[in-house]
């Protein structure tokens, strides 16, 4: 009988997936809208014109807005028993080579090792050249380190040159490993003269390099010094993408030290891209378009559509250990989204049994920070080296019901009537403002902590940022002359532009419950002119907290320096120089809720505005972007000091917010992320939520409003965005002030490119004055 009912099932499902199904047609038009909007991409236009790939059908692929789940089939089954994941292990390595890597050949059979040794003080240097694939005509250069003994001895493998693992070399000969340098890297890469050998694959050069590492290992099997049971794989950054694709693809690699993959390695491409300000889809099929198939650029913007990510490379990876390694501040990872991926594949880990053998390593400072005696820590306590146990530290511990158990929260949904989807907006401001401050939480009482700006701000070297909460104790690293630094010259890929800063003057503000902002202001400001003034909210920046490196187009915050605002630009609690205040948030405060933090910090930076010698009192506007629009549109519901806002993906109706969407619905804000916890408990009952953003943006009236929603943003409903702001017109009307309240949306994903910007502000110019 359940069989039948899955028959039934699987058969209305297909029906109506191809009832809603693109045609050819609107595929290629989708195809050639993606092309017009996104940087141009030679390598990606030249593949369109020679194969005439269309995208996907995207409306039948399914949709998971959140990770997806590795214990779930693609076509919805379950896995239960380890017989279950064997089969699904195989299905994800398959979509990927469908989606993102490319078709990968079989394993190169080695033919035949070329080996010269030489003998040095406690070690032997073994150069060899393997001879692989089709009549041996492949060749693969590899490098050995054998310490002195019979052994057998662990293995450390990784791509590099000979003795390939730099100033750690001599760290990893000390622990008793074998190291084993292969050519599979920018500096020296055999794999694609063997890949070559394989016409009929289409595998891009990161899974090319992982599949050839296989090679290392056929040799390795022939040393009786080498302990086979206990090789282990380090890569960093592109070396630590095709390190673990290695590792998915090659189950003899017991272990990986996966330094900063970032996208296409184990950071999900779902928390990436300029969503999250971050290296995403977009960025890296621009700037290497040979490292994954080129049909992975048609997921930009669509990346809930893509049927893999790097928590399935990982689950792919169980029950074999994995050290997810990258700084705090790393820009290309993200420690929030590190984090996501590993509770993801735990699943897998613990359904294998052996939850101990994955874990997360956090280093001070940027990409490429790491401590190879730390990883060797890890790779000893894997291998039995070791008699201790891997802690993973998380920065983000947050588990909504031991929230609600500790906290004592409840809420009595009884008390909380029904509305209609399309009811009108509440026109009582003041119950609007209550419903909202008790969604947000009881904010403790506090006043202005002592005057002072930056320790060392200079631009010309490294500089710090006073710890959290001005603790001493506490130096992190100054983001903002970081990546001024990494902009000279003009690099495009970091936003940051020379000539722009050249025009740009900025000073240290602080603010609030010491605050630590940066004001930018044109340098050729007429003396003694007010200036109106913008707060600059950023988005999901865990990293690099205000700044933004995987942008190519100009820094919102000199757009708008260049069109003559002073802008305040500070890093919101639990980002950038601020991320350790967000793990001990609700120990601290049980009651409150970190958007109520987020929005207490923007009024006070409204307020320090205000009071500044530069800036007009009465032209102080919010800009926001991604969770910076959800913070601009909180904050000017409750705080009239705000003159007007500009919200760039910041919300979609909550009530209408439901599970069905497919976009995470209010979970993201409650059980996905600890920004109001209060919400969880509406979670199936989005109806009965007190309040929702047309009431918002209605007693925001009359002051000028830009929506900005674009129609392919996988967080919102676009349909339901223009409804909201269609409902709040009707209070602007009443205050004849209707054309303060507009609503953009442009044919296009959630970023902020250049075209956008530019019409934002003119926008701005024309109604904030």
């Amino acid at each position: 009988m359940k069989g039948l009912i899955f028959v039934v099932v699987a058969t209305l499902l297909a029906s109506t997936q191809a009832a809603l199904a693109m045609t050819p047609k609107e595929r290629r038009q989708y195809r050639d809208d993606l092309i017009r909007i996104l940087p141009d991409v030679p390598a990606f236009d030249d593949w369109v014109k020679k194969t005439d790939e269309l995208p996907p059908d995207f409306d039948v692929l399914p949709r998971h807005n959140g990770l997806p789940d590795p214990l779930t089939f693609f076509d919805g089954r379950a896995v239960t028993t380890p017989q279950d994941w064997d089969a699904r292990r195989i299905e994800i390595l398959d979509l990927f080579q469908k989606y993102a890597w490319g078709s990968i050949p079989p394993h190169p059979a080695l033919a035949r090792a070329e080996v010269q040794e030489t003998r040095n003080t406690g070690y032997r240097l073994q150069t060899v050249v393997l001879h692989i694939g089709p009549n041996g005509k492949g060749i693969m250069h590899v490098s050995l380190v054998i310490p002195d003994g019979t052994g057998p001895f662990p293995v450390l493998m990784g791509p590099g040159l000979i003795g390939g693992f730099g100033n750690s070399a001599p760290a990893i000969l000390r622990r008793g490993y074998i190291t084993a340098s292969y050519a599979g890297n920018d500096m020296n890469d055999d794999s694609r003269a063997i890949g070559s050998l394989y016409p009929k694959f289409d595998f891009g050069t990161l899974p090319q390099r992982g599949w050839a590492a296989s090679t290392v290992l056929d040799y390795l099997q022939t040393l009786p010094e080498a302990d086979m049971q206990r090789v282990a794989i380090f890569g960093y950054s592109r070396d630590g993408k095709q390190a673990v694709i290695a590792a998915a693809l090659d189950t003899r690699i017991k272990a990986v030290i996966a330094g900063s993959t970032g996208v296409g390695g184990l950071f999900p491409y779902r928390l990436a891209g300029e969503r999250d300000q971050a290296e995403g889809i977009e960025s890296t099929t621009r700037m290497f378009p040979d490292w994954f198939s080129p049909r992975l650029r048609f997921f930009c913007g669509r990346e809930d559509r893509l049927p893999v990510d790097g928590n399935l490379i990982l689950a792919a990876i169980a029950p074999r250990a994995c050290l997810m390694v990258s700084g705090f501040n790393d820009e290309v990872s993200n420690t929030w989204g590190d984090e996501q991926s590993l509770h993801s594949a735990m699943k897998v880990y613990q359904l294998l049994g052996a939850p101990d053998k994955v874990g997360l390593y956090r280093v001070p400072g940027f990409h490429g920070a790491n401590d190879m005696e730390v990883c060797l820590d890890f790779l000893d306590m894997q291998f039995g080296r070791s008699p201790r146990t891997w802690s993973s530290q998380f920065v983000f511990p947050w588990d909504w019901e031991q929230w609600k158990q500790r906290s004592g929260e409840s809420v009595d949904l009884a008390t909380y009537p029904g509305h209609r989807a399309d009811e009108p907006v509440n026109a009582d401001p003041a119950k609007v403002r209550e419903s909202v401050q008790w969604m947000l939480g009881r904010a403790p009482p506090t006043m202005p902590s002592g005057r002072g700006g930056f320790v060392g701000r200079g631009r010309a070297g490294p500089a710090s940022r006073p710890g959290i909460n001005g603790n001493p104790g506490q130096v992190v690293p100054d983001l903002v002359n970081w990546v001024i630094q990494r902009s000279v010259g003009g690099s495009r890929e970091f936003g940051w532009f020379a000539e722009a800063n050249a025009e740009t003057a900025s000073r240290p503000l602080t603010f609030g419950y010491n605050v630590h902002g940066d004001l930018y202001y044109p340098k050729n400001a007429p003396p003694g002119k007010k200036l109106p003034a913008v707060v600059w909210l950023h988005g999901y920046s865990y990293p690099l907290g205000y700044m933004w490196v995987y942008h190519r187009d100009l820094h919102p915050v000199l757009a708008l320096v260049k069109a003559g605002y002073a802008v305040l630009a500070f890093d919101q609690s639990g980002f950038g120089s601020r991320m350790k205040e967000a793990a001990p948030f609700y120990d601290r405060f049980p009651h409150w809720s970190q958007m109520g933090q987020l929005v207490t910090d923007a009024s006070a930076a409204v307020d320090a505005l205000r009071k500044d010698s530069l800036v007009d009192p009465d032209r102080v506007y919010l800009f926001g972007y991604s969770l910076g629009g959800t913070v601009a549109i909180y904050t000017a519901a409750l705080d009239s000091h705000v003159s007007g806002i500009v919200s760039i993906c910041g919300f979609t109706p909550m009530r209408r917010d439901t599970q069905e969407k497919g976009d995470g619905g209010v979970a993201r804000y409650a059980i996905e992320r600890p920004l109001i916890p209060r919400l969880g408990f509406f979670i199936g009952h989005e109806s009965q939520i007190p309040y929702d953003y047309a009431d918002l943006l209605g007693i925001v009236a009359p002051r000028p409003v830009l929506v900005v929603q674009p129609q392919l943003d996988r967080d919102a409903t676009p349909a339901d965005v223009s409804d909201a702001v269609e409902a709040a017109r009707k209070t602007y009307a009443a205050q004849n002030a209707v054309d303060k309240l507009a609503i953009k949306e442009p044919w296009d994903y959630n970023r902020l490119p250049t075209a956008l910007e530019n019409d934002v502000i003119e926008w701005m110019k024309q109604n904030m004055k």
